[in-house]
Protein backbone atom coordinates (compact mmCIF):
# COMPACT_ATOMS: atom_id res chain seq x y z
CA UNK A 1 0.00 0.00 0.00
CA UNK A 2 1.69 3.22 -1.08
CA UNK A 3 1.97 6.15 2.21
CA UNK A 4 -0.51 8.29 0.62
CA UNK A 5 -3.12 5.74 0.66
CA UNK A 6 -1.72 4.46 4.27
CA UNK A 7 -2.22 8.41 5.14
CA UNK A 8 -6.04 8.37 4.27
CA UNK A 9 -6.97 4.98 5.29
CA UNK A 10 -5.80 6.15 9.08
CA UNK A 11 -7.27 9.25 9.01
CA UNK A 12 -10.16 7.71 8.06
CA UNK A 13 -9.94 5.24 10.74
CA UNK A 14 -9.51 8.46 13.36
CA UNK A 15 -12.82 10.25 12.18
CA UNK A 16 -14.95 7.17 12.32
CA UNK A 17 -12.96 6.42 16.22
CA UNK A 18 -14.31 9.88 17.38
CA UNK A 19 -17.59 9.37 15.36
CA UNK A 20 -17.79 6.06 17.38
CA UNK A 21 -16.90 7.56 20.85
CA UNK A 22 -19.76 10.46 20.11
CA UNK A 23 -22.21 7.70 19.42
CA UNK A 24 -21.14 5.27 21.97
CA UNK A 25 -20.52 7.62 25.04
CA UNK A 26 -22.74 8.05 27.77
CA UNK A 27 -25.15 10.85 27.45
CA UNK A 28 -24.25 12.72 30.47
CA UNK A 29 -20.53 12.54 30.06
CA UNK A 30 -18.64 14.78 27.69
CA UNK A 31 -15.91 13.41 25.64
CA UNK A 32 -13.62 16.84 24.86
CA UNK A 33 -10.84 15.05 25.88
CA UNK A 34 -10.79 13.06 22.35
CA UNK A 35 -10.91 16.28 20.93
CA UNK A 36 -7.63 16.62 21.87
CA UNK A 37 -6.12 13.47 20.50
CA UNK A 38 -3.84 13.63 17.58
CA UNK A 39 -3.66 11.10 14.59
CA UNK A 40 -0.42 9.56 16.03
CA UNK A 41 -1.55 8.82 19.27
CA UNK A 42 -4.67 7.25 17.81
CA UNK A 43 -2.52 5.43 15.82
CA UNK A 44 -0.61 3.53 18.80
CA UNK A 45 -4.10 3.24 21.18
CA UNK A 46 -5.33 1.21 17.95
CA UNK A 47 -2.02 -0.83 17.41
CA UNK A 48 -2.29 -1.82 20.70
CA UNK A 49 -5.86 -2.91 20.73
CA UNK A 50 -4.91 -4.88 17.62
CA UNK A 51 -2.15 -6.74 19.46
CA UNK A 52 -4.59 -6.75 22.46
CA UNK A 53 -7.34 -8.70 19.92
CA UNK A 54 -4.30 -11.06 18.82
CA UNK A 55 -3.67 -12.09 22.62
CA UNK A 56 -7.39 -12.68 23.27
CA UNK A 57 -7.40 -14.56 20.10
CA UNK A 58 -4.52 -16.67 20.80
CA UNK A 59 -6.12 -17.56 24.39
CA UNK A 60 -4.19 -14.93 26.81
CA UNK A 61 -5.49 -14.34 29.50
CA UNK A 62 -6.34 -10.31 29.61
CA UNK A 63 -8.57 -8.16 31.61
CA UNK A 64 -10.04 -4.54 31.10
CA UNK A 65 -7.73 -3.63 34.32
CA UNK A 66 -4.97 -4.39 31.78
CA UNK A 67 -6.13 -2.88 28.91
CA UNK A 68 -6.25 0.05 30.51
CA UNK A 69 -3.40 0.40 32.55
CA UNK A 70 -1.05 0.55 29.12
CA UNK A 71 -3.98 2.82 27.61
CA UNK A 72 -3.11 5.34 30.18
CA UNK A 73 0.79 5.29 29.25
CA UNK A 74 0.15 5.67 25.37
CA UNK A 75 -2.20 8.23 26.30
CA UNK A 76 -2.48 9.62 29.84
CA UNK A 77 -4.77 12.44 29.18
CA UNK A 78 -7.34 10.06 28.63
CA UNK A 79 -7.72 9.21 32.68
CA UNK A 80 -9.43 12.35 32.70
CA UNK A 81 -12.05 10.56 30.94
CA UNK A 82 -14.51 8.53 32.94
CA UNK A 83 -14.53 4.38 31.89
CA UNK A 84 -12.31 5.56 29.05
CA UNK A 85 -10.80 2.30 28.20
CA UNK A 86 -13.95 0.61 28.03
CA UNK A 87 -14.75 3.58 25.62
CA UNK A 88 -12.17 2.90 23.66
CA UNK A 89 -12.01 -0.78 23.32
CA UNK A 90 -15.57 -0.87 22.45
CA UNK A 91 -14.79 1.67 19.50
CA UNK A 92 -11.88 -0.60 18.24
CA UNK A 93 -12.37 -3.83 19.35
CA UNK A 94 -14.83 -7.06 17.97
CA UNK A 95 -17.77 -7.33 19.91
CA UNK A 96 -16.66 -10.97 21.25
CA UNK A 97 -12.51 -9.63 22.07
CA UNK A 98 -14.58 -6.90 24.16
CA UNK A 99 -16.46 -8.95 26.05
CA UNK A 100 -13.14 -11.37 26.45
CA UNK A 101 -11.85 -8.11 28.49
CA UNK A 102 -14.46 -8.41 31.11
CA UNK A 103 -14.49 -12.21 31.28
CA UNK A 104 -12.04 -12.05 33.70
CA UNK A 105 -13.09 -8.73 35.47
CA UNK A 106 -14.44 -10.00 39.12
Amino acid sequence: MSAYVRLLSDRLDFLEFKQNILLLKQPQHKASVFHELKLEDFLKIRDFSAEIEEKILSGSRITISDYEKELFIIWPPIKMYPSASTLVAKALMSEDNFSTLFKYFN
